[in-house]
């Protein structure tokens, strides 16, 4: 039998996920708290309690709106037996905590935040990272293939974890990239040649090879992955070492340096435009400004 799934958050991300299902042959009812987003996504509906499903999946920004939107309680989806799977940059331990909830009321919880962003989302090729039991990871995993590659990464929490730690990496190496972008630039080097050096040398990374070149270089600053949504992840993984006594002086320097971006920029500004900011901060200490 073919599983109807229910899809809460029609953002960025939910919204080509949701077509991704779709495509799949799935039926999904999906709700987003936003007119504008309901609108744009064939399938939606009007309220949190109109949603139904046998599997629930919620991709929202934060462990807080997560919670509220499972303590809901017009939210009659949420019955025995359903899956409950959690795709959003989620905080570990409040992860776990909502598992045992659940569970004490019958109702089935995964996490399975993603990596990939807007584009892969659209390719239905992101990099879907599960936590949770691996008997109910194998009941929807056809529901997870049908938006990227899947893999078991440990108990509930471990995606969550996972996906802090990789948002955390992609933070430190975005900032180092832009700031030896200020330094070959301020040397009378090209950039783009710089770049096509660097990432064809060891000091490649993910964001030199791609976020500099498609989006930093070109001044676009539109890689649709909001500048606060990673400060949020790094500032989960920070946490993380901090609960679990591991050292992280690296990580949480480049941490407060993201939230204070996040601080000075506006509040949709795009993560890449970091370098903006970043540049803004080499001028101020030129012109002697505090």
């Amino acid at each position: 039998m073919t599983l109807s799934i229910g899809f809460v958050g029609l953002g960025r991300m939910g919204r080509p996920m949701v077509a991704a299902l779709q495509r799949a042959g799935f039926s999904v009812s999906s709700y987003d708290r936003s007119p504008g987003a309901r609108s744009a996504t064939p399938g939606s509906v009007d309220t949190l309690a109109d949603v139904t499903g046998d599997v629930l999946v919620l991709m929202l920004p934060n462990s807080a709106i997560v919670e509220s939107v499972l303590t809901d309680p017009t939210f009659a989806a949420l019955r025995a037996g359903a899956v409950v799977i959690d795709m959003s940059s989620s905080e570990p331990a409040s992860t776990r905590r909502l598992g045992e909830q659940l569970d004490a009321v019958g109702l089935h919880y995964l996490d399975a935040p993603v990596s990939g962003g807007v584009s892969r989302a659209e390719s239905a090729s992101l990099t879907v990272m599960a936590g949770g039991p691996s008997e109910v990871l194998e009941r929807v995993r056809t529901v997870l293939e049908a938006m990227g590659t899947v893999t078991h990464v440990g108990e509930l929490g471990a995606g969550h974890a996972i996906k802090a730690c990789n948002n955390v990496l992609v933070g430190v190496t975005l900032l180092a990239s832009v700031e030896v972008l200020g330094i070959v630039r301020a040397f009378g080097v090209d950039p783009a040649v710089a770049f096509e050096v660097i990432n064809n040398s060891t000091g490649r990374s993910w964001s030199s090879e791609h976020k500099v070149p498609t989006f930093v270089l070109t001044e676009e600053y539109r890689s649709g992955f909001g500048l606060g949504l990673l400060a949020k992840d790094m500032g989960i993984a920070v946490g993380l070492a901090d609960g679990l006594g591991v050292e992280h002086e690296l990580l949480g320097a480049a941490t407060k340096m993201w939230h204070r971006a996040g601080a000075d920029l506006p509040s949709d500004a795009d993560h890449t435009s970091i370098a903006e900011w970043i540049a803004a901060q080499l001028v101020s200490v030129r012109d002697g400004v505090s």
